[in-house]
């Protein structure tokens, strides 16, 4: 939970970066959408080979040396002089969440199986924290000095290295110990336990029929996919598309911090519900209602309008560790490479739609561009849940 804190608290200095440099650097809004592009596929895509990693070796210290990375080059792309090297910087810094999450997802869901939705929302909560403080840490530092004043986040990086050194060092022996050598919670359970191989999960999340585990999980994939392209499309451009509104820098960095940190208290609801009433319809649910509110928030402004974008991004994230869970139930014995499927793999394919997105702010503008997607991924996802409630629902 440190470690994911560390490493998305960094992650997400992106966000209030690029207002600043298309002033300084005169960037489109294209070419804006491409610097959160490499950085979310870079990261989101190499997640597939280190989650092929992470279900064969045990490779703690990638929990240790993914969020230095991260940070490391996140911290430098303010003194950076140009478009070119803040690209190849945001790329290496995209390397080290690409080490760092499969294999801590996975062990999240491997040290507690008897409560997997839960403390998976534990550990995705501490990213999501990290990931909402980010830009609220930056943005004031940023807004007093200036673009170069991001390095002075390396002097804080090295004390939370030395805190997660630490914490590797008293970690117990289930962290080093390979995939495979997890022991079950209960190895003998009781045929009346609810334990037993033969029984579901809690929540009835299992799948119905063996057979149906691959198509349930790309339609799984395939929600990741619309849901996060809405979200990462408002990462990138609320704060751009507030200033339109005639918010200022601050105000719009702030704006972003709350529609993020509403996904810290709505993940754990949603892990916890899902665990009580199954990881399929908390995940219809959440997704439906989140849509439509991103939808009301564009077409509104005042008071009313942020209010609809609290509660959009917080209905949106709660379904993220509900996914996680559920595609780990569906491939139990590889669970690094199911969490890089719906965390890296979908996201990738997200971080590319972005730039089209960047592309359709440039020729209509952002708020139309952003009302397309959203509207589109609302309908799609509408059809989607609609289709997989006989493969998916317990």
């Amino acid at each position: 939970m440190v470690a994911h804190f560390t490493n998305d608290l960094y992650a997400n200095f992106l966000p209030v970066y690029l207002p600043l440099l298309r002033e300084e650097l005169r960037l489109s809004l294209t070419q804006v959408a491409l610097l959160s592009t490499v950085f979310t596929t870079t990261a989101s895509f190499a997640q597939l080979g280190f989650g092929l990693l992470a279900d064969r070796l045990a490779r703690a210290n990638f929990v240790l040396w993914g969020p230095l990375l991260t940070g490391g080059f996140m911290s430098l792309v303010g003194i950076l002089p140009g478009y070119e090297a803040i690209l190849l910087a945001l790329g290496l810094s995209a390397l080290g969440t690409a080490m760092f999450h499969p294999q801590a997802t996975a062990l999240s869901g491997r040290l507690f199986e008897g409560r997997k939705g839960w403390y998976v929302s534990l550990f995705i909560s501490a990213g999501m924290l990290g990931f909402s403080l980010g830009p609220a840490l930056m943005a004031p530092v940023l807004n007093t000095f200036s673009l170069k004043a991001s390095a002075l986040a390396l002097l804080p990086l090295a004390a939370l290295g030395a805190v997660l050194l630490k914490l590797l060092q008293r970690a117990p022996l289930a962290l080093r110990a390979h995939p495979h050598a997890y022991p079950h919670p209960n190895p003998h359970p009781h045929p009346d336990s609810g334990n037993s191989p033969s029984s579901p999960p809690p929540g009835g999340t299992r799948p119905r029929g063996r057979g149906q585990g691959g198509t349930a999980l790309a339609l799984l994939w395939g929600l990741v996919v619309l849901r996060h392209t809405v979200l990462l499309s408002f990462l990138t451009f609320l704060v751009i598309l507030l200033q339109g509104r005639g918010f200022g820098y601050l105000a719009g960095s702030f704006a972003l911090v709350g529609f993020l940190l509403v996904s810290v208290p709505s993940g754990l609801l949603g892990g916890t519900l899902s665990d009580r009433f199954g990881r399929w319809s908390v995940t219809a649910i959440t997704l439906w209602v989140g849509f439509l509110a991103m939808v009301g928030f564009l077409a509104t402004s005042g008071w009313p309008s942020l209010a609809l974008l609290l509660l959009g991004g917080g209905f949106l994230s709660a379904s993220n560790p509900v996914i996680v869970a559920h595609a780990q139930e569906l491939l139990p014995r590889s669970a690094g490479t199911a969490s890089a499927l719906v965390m890296g793999v979908a996201w990738g394919v997200s971080g590319l739609l972005v730039t089209a997105v960047g592309a359709l702010g440039d020729a209509w503008g952002i708020e139309r561009a952003l009302s397309a997607i959203t509207l589109g991924a609302f309908g799609v996802t509408a059809l989607l849940t609609l289709l997989g409630a006989r493969l998916l629902r317990a």
